[in-house]
């Protein structure tokens, strides 16, 4: 069974745009919802929670060991310039591991 580490945003200091809530607030949404599609698929997870800070979550998943995937959940800013034409996921990975690239 796949196992991984679940780590929405933590930021509650990093607003959205149109004022509606913060990053921390809507990767959590993000994260609620994932989270059938994760027990539906019989894939095992572990999640940070909102009071945890990146530092904390990366420390835990370490702690515990054994995920096949940290998935950190984010979302970027862009200029004014940019306002409206960004759009989709942007993954990064190490690209000198293996296990990074079969992720």
């Amino acid at each position: 069974m796949p196992r991984i580490y679940l780590s929405p945003s933590t930021q509650d200091w990093n607003p959205y745009v149109d004022g509606s809530g913060s990053e921390e607030y809507w990767m959590n949404l993000l994260a609620d919802t994932l989270e059938p599609y994760l027990y539906a698929n019989t894939i095992s997870f572990v999640r940070n929670t909102p009071e945890m800070t990146a530092a904390s979550s990366i420390a835990q998943a370490n702690s515990l060991g054994g995920f096949d995937f940290y998935l950190a959940l984010h979302s970027n800013a862009s200029g004014e310039e940019q306002a409206g034409k960004n759009r989709g996921i942007i993954v990064f990975y190490y690209p000198t591991s293996s296990d990074g690239k079969r992720a």
